[in-house]
């Protein structure tokens, strides 16, 4: 009872102070000031029957959270710093008939995010250099069924290149952005019995050239907003790709991995983001979230070879995706200007 008063006094404090704010994001920005803005989205549906309930229905509770926050800020009269924050965590809790009672299985995640990124570019001319830092992760490593994890795998990215807006209004905004990028991955797993049970930490690294192309509309219709952001990634080294290279195709194929599995650590890496958001009034909106992937292999997966021999077999074969993948998420929130 007292977190329910809790959040309803913050989301009223929110709403308070939305109502009285002025000064649009870009003028606060324009002006030397932050530009801030937070957007909190709940998704949750729950369903209860006792064990003599007729029909054989089964109760769940389905609930998904997220967060999206950003903060620009012109810190002198060339460079311009941008930050954001996107979280998201769902669960669906499941119960099952088992001897005529109702149990609860263990919970199912059904979204988990956590994706951290802050660039400071010169604006000053059609392109101009910037530099970035973003970090990556998820709040519960669930891949391997031997035991979950928590904040893994980290991923930390560090860029460098030339930026330019193409289009940069208080309504439409078309960013572009090209540079050079390494990336340090640090990842908890379980190795083969020869290791035991207990989990490793393995660590790998690669380097190479991202491409981002960043669209934003304010006014897509008369209240909804459009959010798009679409990266390439072309890594050209990866640490652990030697090693792989060493064993041979047949080594591989013997068990169970493809022959070329190598190349699938320097493929170019996809990621499409797309964001509508409809305001039903100042401060409560709906948010659709829509995000297609292509990464042949996860980087952060990084095989461990000894003595001519990947110890990690069951997390490189599951760390392989041939094809895109896609995702679809929807949620009513609160969003926040301040």
């Amino acid at each position: 009872m007292q977190a329910m008063r809790t959040t309803m006094l913050v989301v009223l404090a929110v709403m308070a102070t939305a109502a009285v704010a002025q000064e649009t994001f870009d003028e606060k920005v324009e002006a030397g000031s932050w530009g801030s803005e937070l957007t909190l989205g709940l998704n949750m549906l729950q369903s209860y029957y006792t064990d003599n309930w007729n029909g054989g229905d089964l109760g769940s509770v389905s609930w998904a959270g997220n967060l999206d926050a950003r903060a620009v800020k012109q810190v002198s009269t060339s460079w311009r710093w941008h930050n954001t924050l996107n979280l998201a965590f769902g669960q669906n809790h499941q119960q099952r008939r088992e001897d005529g009672e109702l149990q609860w299985n263990k919970p199912d995640k059904t979204t988990d995010r956590f994706d951290a990124e802050t660039l400071i570019r010169n604006n000053t001319s059609k392109w101009g250099p910037f530099a970035g830092l973003r970090f990556q992760s998820v709040f519960l490593d669930q891949t391997d069924p031997r035991g979950d994890f928590t904040l893994n795998p980290l991923r930390f990215f560090a860029t460098l290149g030339i930026s330019r807006a193409f289009v940069d209004t208080e309504e439409k905004k078309f960013f572009l952005r090209l540079g050079a990028t390494g990336q340090l991955m640090d990842r908890e797993m379980f190795l083969d019995e020869t290791y035991g049970d207990d989990p490793v930490k393995e660590s790998a690294s690669d380097v190479g050239l991202e491409l981002v192309l960043n669209f934003i509309d304010t006014k897509l219709t008369t209240n909804i907003e459009y959010d798009s952001q679409l990266r390439f990634y072309q890594p050209f080294y990866y640490s652990a790709k030697g090693a792989i290279e060493d064993l041979g195709s047949d080594y591989l194929e013997s068990i169970g991995l493809p022959g070329d599995l190598a190349d699938y650590f320097t493929t170019l890496d996809i990621d499409w983001q797309n964001t509508f958001k409809a305001n039903i009034t100042s401060v409560i909106n709906v948010q659709l979230h829509l995000r297609w992937v292509y990464d042949k292999y996860d980087n952060t997966a990084a095989p461990v070879v000894v003595s001519d021999e990947i110890h990690n077999v069951a997390t490189v074969n599951g760390s392989i995706r041939k094809t895109g993948q896609f995702k679809q998420t929807m949620s009513l929130g609160v969003g926040y200007t301040f």
